[in-house]
């Protein structure tokens, strides 16, 4: 199975009453084999779940296109 990388990318905006709110972003990507398996699309959603190891991660895929 492919492996993926996680990219984080951090920002600071200034509110209009002039506080600071810090923002972290992280993305991935889903490998072409996998999204082509499961026909995903732009309807398509992830949902995500910490598995019972403290490593594990769950991924349900959800199809929200209306047939």
């Amino acid at each position: 199975m492919p492996e993926t990388t996680v990219s984080v990318t951090e920002s600071t905006t200034t509110n209009p009453d002039g506080d600071d709110y810090h923002r972290k972003q992280y993305r991935t990507t889903i490998p072409k084999d996998l999204a082509e398996f499961f026909d995903m699309d732009r309807e398509t959603t992830l949902e995500w779940k910490v598995g019972g190891a403290s490593n594990k991660l769950e991924i349900i895929v959800h199809d929200n296109s209306e047939e």
